[in-house]
């Protein structure tokens, strides 16, 4: 990691909250779709994707921040999305991605979107857990 990034973790989280937000915007998208098949286990209609993705091709500034997310308590993982000569790549690009409810929730409350279509995007996408996964688990239990 290079010393600006560093830097950027010694931000107050006031600035690391903007910061990811702006980041966000312009590099990352809630991830939120439904499957229409019938393959595998997924029924037609059936949540198939909630997530929110950052990508970039500078691993270091991703992993920054990664880290920020942290002292957010939000969890993040990194993955290679593109290496040269696949999908049109030319450069090497990483996906920063986070996963789950709780994270998701954390990310809405203590980061956002100040993109509008991007904020109704998560807004819908976390309305879906009680609609479709929370729900449907309670009536499991009991």
């Amino acid at each position: 990691m290079n010393t600006g990034h560093r830097e950027m973790l010694g931000w107050t989280l006031p600035e690391q909250e903007r910061y990811i937000r702006g980041f966000a915007d312009g590099e990352g998208w809630p991830a939120f779709y439904r499957d229409r098949s019938r393959q595998g286990h997924h029924r037609p209609g059936y949540v198939n994707s909630r997530a929110i993705f950052i990508s970039n091709t500078n691993k270091p500034l991703l992993q920054a921040v990664r880290r920020m997310l942290m002292g957010l308590g939000i969890e993040s993982r990194l993955y290679l999305d593109a290496e040269p000569g696949t999908r049109k790549s030319t450069i090497t690009s990483w996906k920063l991605a986070i996963l789950g409810r709780e994270n998701l929730l954390r990310f809405q409350e203590k980061v956002g979107f100040s993109d509008t279509k991007k904020v109704k995007t998560l807004k819908a996408m976390l309305h879906s857990y009680r609609k479709h996964g929370s729900e449907s688990l309670r009536r499991f239990r009991r």
